[in-house]
């Protein structure tokens, strides 16, 4: 006998899969921690832009930070090809400030 599976049962089913998934998802790698921060502690405003740290980083002057720019450690390190959205190799002001916020 032939079984069909009908889309509101797959619908039913995925729905009720996505929460193992984030949660296996969230401790895996260089992602466990995110979120991690409490949220009285994050910076708001004009300052959670990045531009001081951008300033910091951009070791060169040339107004954008590349990843030899980041240090060892940087937690932006592992995201850098998310935040560089046109794909030139290096994160201007905005593309950096958009970076920091996903983290």
């Amino acid at each position: 006998m032939k079984k069909n599976i009908s889309a509101s049962t797959l619908m039913a089913l995925a729905l009720l899969a996505a929460p193992a998934f984030a949660q296996d998802h969230a401790g895996h790698g260089s992602h466990a921690g995110h979120g991690a921060q409490a949220p009285a502690a994050k910076k708001t405003g004009a300052a959670n832009t990045g531009n001081a740290s951008f300033e910091s980083l951009d070791k060169n002057r040339d107004g954008f930070v590349n990843k030899a720019e980041l240090p060892e450690r940087h937690p932006l390190l592992a995201h850098f090809g998310m935040g560089d959205k046109n794909g030139d190799g290096k994160l201007d002001r905005k593309e950096f400030a958009n970076a920091m916020a996903m983290l």
